[in-house]
């Protein structure tokens, strides 16, 4: 617990104890802002090859915004789980990230 209310400004941790787990959000860095001169990687650009136009119309927009808005599956930032046995679980860290966190503990 000590670890990491020692890191709250640093990585965002706000430790709670459940049971016999301590649960925090940790996050090594904020997500930069969207520069809007850059496109964005992850929608490459796409064309209507065969000419036919899709009818936009066949949604409404009150059902397309509630489909969308659903879940929100991005990670903001990562959960960490310490148990009081040893194990720890951690979700929405990379690899390397995981491994930087289990050598500062």
């Amino acid at each position: 617990m000590r670890f990491f209310n020692a890191r709250r400004d640093a990585y965002h941790t706000d430790p709670k104890m459940l049971d016999d787990v301590i649960y925090t959000p940790y996050a090594y860095e904020l997500a930069p802002a969207r520069d809007s001169r850059s496109s964005p990687a992850s929608h490459p650009p796409t064309g209507d090859l065969l000419g036919i136009g899709e009818p936009r119309d066949a949604i409404p927009d009150s059902k397309q915004k509630r489909k969308s808005s659903k879940f929100d599956t991005t990670a903001k930032e990562a959960e960490i789980f310490m148990f009081s046995y040893g194990t720890v679980v951690i979700w929405g860290l990379t690899e390397v990230q995981e491994k930087r966190f289990i050598s500062s503990m």
